[in-house]
């Protein structure tokens, strides 16, 4: 679900407007900032309303001959300057998109910029700093200018260039008009072919680090079938076509020791986390990651699957064979939709101290100059969400070419939130012969896509069946309350709650979880809140108070569906029914892991007859009571499509909304009850 954040506060009153006429009030305005869909549009006209957030001064300054505010800032700043001038119509691509680039400039160069007036033709940048510094960034600005040459000079350039080295001039080709076009089936071509010399030149990846077991190599093919029968049925097969010289699927290891003899420091690790034996998707992912085979596992949350590409990820990292400390960038790339998940996934990695791997995760929200800083200072695995992961590789602070063993987590979940062109851009120059993870909790065709595009005869791992599902540990109950007795609903039951209860109150809108977390607050009921109008060190603290106990309550939207793991949480609370019944079931499985119970209770409303089958469909499948009046919504609303299709087809021509056909929601037409 995209995430809008809308902020407006008065600009501060140290600007002296200009003395050729009053000024009106000035306000500094953020404008919208859209997180979720990768939405790369920029208003170039607002960038001088935009504050000075990004590190540049965006004010507009009328007094060029030394005014109140021109004189002001001339105090304030000290040491070399230098003032150069640029097009005016070329300064919004110095600041970048929300000042991205400006930042970047002082960044690498650590010079301060200043963006003067460009009400005219030019405008002035005053440069501030060391004279390193300042050469620098005025080398950095330069560059970014000729970048953004008029079409007619880079044609010019190209056509010297095809002079000089006659090989330009192969990608264009003249069209039966006489105009000259590019010639794409060429210039792909040479494309290919550059991409394929600078592969040749990496260093081959070295990905089998397995030794079977002798008791795991004699296991027969009935005794295989049976423990994955026994193992909620676990399926495994080649994801696509079956090739000729493709090594037998392995069988699954029974315990930590048969998986990792070879690495002794990983087994000290896992004993640590005082498990017990490795869950199906671990028994099953290992022996085919280890012996370096890409992986498709497809399993409900809460079964494991992040140690299961973890512990190979640590494994392959130390058994290339140039040193870690030698390496152009990091090993591992781990993506994953949310920035909860995300930092979850952090948190994992910290508890396996293998070889001195370092981590960092890398999410919109967190200091970006920071995870730069740590990402320049060497680390082996990324942890991202698709969103800062394309800003930095965009940016060439990350080179992904460099990785050798990818992982997308919840790859179901990025589709949904529409990150698949920030994945894909991220992605375009990755290596052929990495070694690719997908995780997901459903095999939708836009998961299928990914694994066509980034995998190479895949082995897919299915814990369970495709159809979906909910945990079987978790007691679902379906309240039925109208619209406006759900507040009070939830907050008797809040009130009648047990000392020791966890619980997350799912919501279908921001607004609603903040209305929901100022009511309880009013009554005395403390807790917390997690949806994406909060700061991202707010939404942390939320979700460490909850996990330490501090409170029991969670108030969320569906950004908690996903990746989060509460210990002991004891309920789930679906106080607005979700859009997709795939986040119906994300939801329940934040209870009931690990072995443990849970509760979930959904209330249903008219307004959700639509979803009755499907969630009737969950509910028989975890042997769940079934209520006779959510069979009824069912059946009424299949019975509304039928007439509403019967009167779609029978009132075509009589005008949309009329008193013939149309019928349903529309015009006059009778609103259907449930």
């Amino acid at each position: 679900m995209a995430e809008w954040e809308e902020d407006w506060t008065p600009e501060p009153a140290n600007v002296v407007p200009a003395a050729t006429a009053p000024a009106p009030q000035t306000r500094q305005y953020r404008g919208r900032t859209f997180r979720g869909r990768g939405s790369s549009s920029y208003n170039d006209t607002n960038w001088r309303e935009r504050g000075n957030n990004s590190g540049g001064d965006y004010r507009r300054n009328n007094d060029r001959d030394g005014g109140g505010g021109r004189r002001d800032y001339q105090q304030r700043d000290s040491g070399n300057k230098k003032v150069i001038y640029v097009p005016s119509h070329k300064v919004g691509r110095i600041i970048g998109k929300g000042g991205c680039k400006i930042k970047d400039i002082q960044y690498e160069s650590e010079a301060k910029i200043k963006i003067g007036d460009s009400s005219g033709n030019e405008a002035d940048i005053t440069l501030m700093g060391s004279d390193t510094a300042i050469s620098k960034a005025e080398d950095l600005i330069n560059g970014l200018i000729e970048d953004y040459k008029p079409q007619s000079e880079r044609r010019e350039e190209t056509h010297n260039a095809s002079d000089s080295s006659g090989q330009s001039s192969d990608f264009f080709k003249t069209s039966e008009d006489g105009a000259q076009v590019i010639d794409w089936e060429k210039l792909n071509a040479y494309h290919t072919e550059h991409q394929q010399s600078r592969y040749e030149k990496l260093q081959p990846i070295v990905k089998d680090f397995y030794r079977e077991d002798p008791e795991i190599a004699a296991m027969t093919p009935a005794e295989v079938t049976r423990w994955r029968q026994e193992n909620f049925d676990i399926q495994v097969k080649r994801t696509f076509d079956e090739k000729p010289g493709l090594r037998p699927i392995p069988n699954p290891v029974l315990t930590f020791e048969q998986a990792f003899q070879d690495y002794p420091e990983i087994l000290e690790e896992i004993y640590k986390q005082d498990f017990k034996q490795p869950s199906p998707i671990q028994s099953q992912a290992w022996p085919i990651l280890l012996r370096g085979d890409d992986l498709i596992g497809i399993a409900q949350t809460g079964t494991g699957k992040t140690l299961a590409f973890l512990l190979p990820a640590l494994i392959h990292i130390d058994g290339q064979t140039i040193p870690k400390e030698e390496r152009e960038g990091p090993t591992v790339l781990i993506m994953a939709p949310t920035r909860e998940l995300a930092l979850q996934i952090d948190k994992e990695v910290s508890k396996y101290q293998y070889k001195g791997i370092k981590s960092v995760c890398l999410y919109g929200g967190g200091d970006r100059k920071e995870q730069i800083k740590v990402v320049a200072k060497g680390v082996d695995i990324v942890i991202a969400t698709p969103g800062r992961l394309n800003d930095l590789v965009m940016a060439r602070h990350l080179n992904i070419i460099n990785f050798s063993y990818i992982v997308l987590d919840e790859a179901d979940r990025m589709l949904d939130m529409g990150f698949e062109p920030q994945i894909r851009k991220s992605l375009f120059d990755v290596r052929p012969d990495r070694q690719t993870v997908m995780t997901s909790a459903t095999w939708p065709p836009g998961v299928r896509r990914l694994a066509e595009s980034y995998m190479k005869d895949p082995i897919q791992v299915n814990v369970g069946s495709l159809d979906l599902a909910a945990v079987h540990t978790v007691t679902q109950k379906i309240m039925f309350v109208e619209e406006s007795e759900k507040e009070e609903t939830l907050f008797e039951f809040l009130q009648n709650m047990e000392p020791t209860d966890k619980v997350i109150i799912f919501c279908g809108k921001k607004a609603t979880a903040t209305h929901i977390t100022t009511e309880l607050c009013l009554k005395g009921i403390e807790c917390q809140s997690l949806h994406g109008d909060r700061d991202q060190i707010d939404r942390e603290a939320a979700l460490s108070e909850m996990v330490d106990g501090t409170v029991n309550i969670l108030v969320a939207t569906d950004v908690a569906s996903r990746g989060i793991d509460i210990k002991d949480l004891t309920h789930v609370i679906n106080l607005d029914f979700p859009r997709h019944i795939e986040e119906y079931v994300h939801r329940v499985g934040r209870t009931g892991r690990a072995g443990k119970t849970g509760i979930s209770l959904t209330f249903i409303s008219r307004n959700d007859w639509g979803n009755a089958r499907e969630l009737i469909k969950i509910l028989s499948e975890a042997n769940q009571e079934v209520p006779e009046e959510l069979e009824q919504m069912a059946t009424r609303f299949e019975a509304m499509k039928l007439r509403r299709d019967k009167e779609r087809g029978e009132g075509t021509g009589r005008g949309r909304g009329g008193r013939g056909g149309g019928g349903g929601f529309g015009g006059r037409g009778r609103r259907d009850r449930w």
